[in-house]
């Protein structure tokens, strides 16, 4: 049954062995797509940061690279070498990381010579520290740099903490590190400026801000100027934007259609409507940003994906002019059942990004096409009050299409991942206006902080015909809706043998069209 499965998947980067987290120094470089990300070897749990190195010629094969980064200098006991991201300079590959302790996070630079196997630290590390740029800049909640060239300069975005103290965090919301670092916990009381507790495991110091990205400037990525911090309220956008509990992490900064957009990942978002369920999110925010003085003039707030399992989402630029994005596709602070074999990590499928019709649209890598067999197609079904299924639409590693109209049902959709005893939904339901991703019987369900970890929701614009582009890889499910316009990604742990699909509705649906091919991928990681 479920326990003794691997739940390894077939066409996605995920660890074979310990543990991963965020994925840093997304780059095409010599040819070749770089993915390192956040490693620890020795566990399948977060420990003292690695950086490992995935290599592909295609986002779908991916080999698995000797660790690039291990935590050997002594600014980078305890947390070790945390996420970053890589630059081209002179034909090198540079890459700027965090060196992170529990009471301070620091920031420092490698180069390669080898292709972006191996890597030398610069002598002088940390060569960027809080105290270098500003006084408002938190000296522990300074991390993940992601590097851009602009005009003749290189840019940095960070996250951090903006020190104000001033101003508690709302509603007498307190913050510490354990004493490992392993671990960020919130607990309610009075707020008391810089005062040491210790007990229950931990130690640390209350700290006043809030979680903001600053962005920094430099010709020659060894010294760096302030520019400023980017966010500021602006009318019109929830107070929970600017009084974040924590910190935006993993910024990134793109322009797409002549549109400025930044992703991050905000800890403790709290939920809006539908919106932000997990205990961390990714947005993207759309807006204009001013490299004289790095405040970014908002437009939109956009939660990135509508599901269960994603976070950390970074974006690489390639020769032929795509813009492809990557994220972790997990969640903290959850419990999920592939750690007991020894591994715990997995990557979405690359995602190609476009900024049209005012939204930030995502579609699947284009690759992953060369990797469909056996279609099977169906037209015409009409499924009134129940379920029906379509002879060869069926499997646990296979791309799903599926446009319907919804007409006058309350419910209708899509199960797969179909057992004896288990199923997962997808579908639209009218008296919210929305996609619901199901999993309560999905099979073992992860634990976690969040109150819900069962039902997520997406609220549609379009809903006279609805498309759901599903890829399936044993255990999750991206969920393309609308041709990209959104998506819902989430993780499930089933029985090898829950392999069915189905079509249901209550009241009467025309599904027109429904598509299966199997993705078939002799992936390189064992």
């Amino acid at each position: 049954m479920g326990e003794a499965r691997h739940y390894k998947p077939t066409y996605h980067a995920y660890i074979p062995k310990g543990w991963c987290n965020d994925p840093n120094g997304m780059i095409y470089y010599n040819g070749t797509n770089h993915l390192y990300f956040q490693h620890y070897p020795y566990n399948a749990a977060w420990g003292t940061m690695h950086w490992g190195h995935f290599t592909s010629k295609d986002f779908i094969k991916w080999e698995l690279q000797p660790v690039a980064l291990r935590p050997d200098q002594d600014y980078e006991v305890i947390c070790g070498c945390c996420s970053g991201n890589a630059v081209e300079k002179d034909g090198k590959l540079y890459i700027m990381y965090t060196a992170a302790q529990p009471d301070r996070q620091r920031q420092c630079l490698a180069w390669s010579e080898d292709g972006g196997i191996t890597f030398t630290k610069e002598p002088s590390n940390p060569i960027l520290t809080a105290e270098m740029l500003s006084p408002e800049v938190s000296t522990r909640d300074f991390r993940d740099p992601k590097i851009f060239e602009k005009d003749g300069w290189y840019y940095c975005l960070y996250g951090c903490r903006i020190v104000d103290p001033d101003k508690p965090l709302p509603d007498g919301v307190l913050y510490r590190t354990n004493v490992s670092g392993a671990a960020m916990v919130h607990h309610p009381g009075p707020f008391v400026s810089g005062r040491t507790v210790s007990g229950g495991g931990f130690e640390g110091e209350y700290f006043p801000g809030y979680g903001n990205l600053i962005l920094t400037r430099s010709k020659d990525l060894y010294h760096w100027e302030y520019v400023g911090k980017l966010i500021y309220r602006q009318e019109g956008f929830d107070e929970a934007y600017y009084t974040l509990n924590g910190v935006y992490e993993c910024p990134d900064y793109f322009v797409s259609n002549g549109q400025d957009i930044i992703l991050s990942s905000p800890q403790n978002l709290p939920p809006m409507g539908h919106h932000y369920w997990n205990q961390h999110s990714v947005v993207y925010i759309l807006g204009k940003l001013d490299f004289e003085t790095g405040a970014y003039v908002v437009e939109s707030f956009n939660e990135l994906d509508s599901g269960f399992d994603i976070y950390a989402s970074q974006a690489m630029h390639l020769p032929d002019g795509r813009i492809v994005m990557i994220s972790w596709k997990e969640m903290w602070d959850r419990n999920v059942p592939m750690r007991a074999d020894g591994w715990g990590g997995t990557y979405t499928l690359p995602r190609e990004v476009e900024f049209k019709k005012g939204r930030l649209y995502q579609y699947p890598v284009r690759e992953i096409y060369n990797y469909r067999q056996n279609k099977v197609e169906a037209a015409g079904l009409k499924v009134r009050d129940g379920s029906a299924s379509v002879e060869g639409v069926e499997g646990d590693k296979i791309e799903l299409d599926v446009t319907f109209c919804p007409g006058d049902a309350k419910k209708a959709g899509v199960k797969f991942f179909v057992g004896t005893e288990h199923e997962t939904l997808v579908y639209y339901d009218a008296d919210l206006k929305a996609v619901v991703f199901d999993r309560a019987k999905s099979g073992i369900t992860p634990e976690g902080v969040e109150p819900n970890l069962t039902v997520r929701y997406c609220d549609l614009d379009e809903t006279d015909r609805i498309r759901f582009q599903i890829f399936l890889d044993v255990c999750s499910a991206e969920i393309f809706i609308n041709d990209g316009r959104f998506t819902m990604t989430g993780n499930m742990f089933p029985d090898e043998e829950d392999t069915g699909v189905a079509f249901f509705s209550e009241g009467e649906c025309q599904f027109e069209s429904i598509v299966k091919y199997d993705i078939v991928v002799e992936q390189t990681i064992r």
